[in-house]
Parts: C-alpha cells; structure tokens; sequence
C-alpha cells in the first residue's frame, strides 16, 4: 500500500516537472521576444544617433536583451516569477517607447 503511494507521489512529480519546462519553454519563445522587441523599439527610440543608426543598434542589442531573458526564464526558481519578470520587462518597455514616441 505504502509503495503504490510513492510511486504515484514521484509520477506526479515528473508530471509537475513536464509541465514546468513546458511553461518555461512558451514564455522563452514568443515571452522573451516580444519583450526583447519592445526593448528595440524603446531603444530605438532613445539612443542618441541618428535614426538610421539608433534603429540598427537598438536591434543588435535586442539579441542580448533576447539572450539575458532566455537564460533567466530557465534560471529562475520558478516559471511564475520567470513569467512575472519577462511580463514586467515587456510592460515597461513598451510603455517606455510609447512615451518616448
């Protein structure tokens, strides 16, 4: 009785598990690059060149910014909080380059 109980516990776990990469694998895609593009925008919009310029660097930069959310989404204790900074970055970001407009 007792060994049906913790080979269901430890199922349940993979399960858990399974789930939570799944949650942290769709923020890192379309999460992490659509906070990144909100950065390049922001970006864009502030650096101090020329338009030309300022858009060409701002994108360049958004592959790091890309990078840095991607290796925190897998880094953070939890996909809940991996899922909050990402949100949070977005969010400031895009308003950051609606005011900047």
């Amino acid at each position: 009785m007792k060994t049906a109980g913790i080979v269901q516990d430890k199922s349940r776990e993979k399960i858990l598990g399974g789930v939570d990469v799944a949650a942290r694998i769709v923020l890192a895609i379309p999460g992490a690059y659509y906070a990144s593009a909100a950065c390049a925008m922001l970006m864009a919009r502030t650096l101090p060149a020329a338009r030309l310029d300022a858009s060409l660097w701002a994108t360049i930069l958004s592959f790091a910014v890309y990078c840095a959310l991607v290796i925190w989404i897998f880094a953070a204790a939890s996909a809940l909080r991996a899922g909050a900074v990402v949100a949070a970055v977005g969010l400031v970001a895009w308003l950051g380059a609606g005011w900047a407009a």
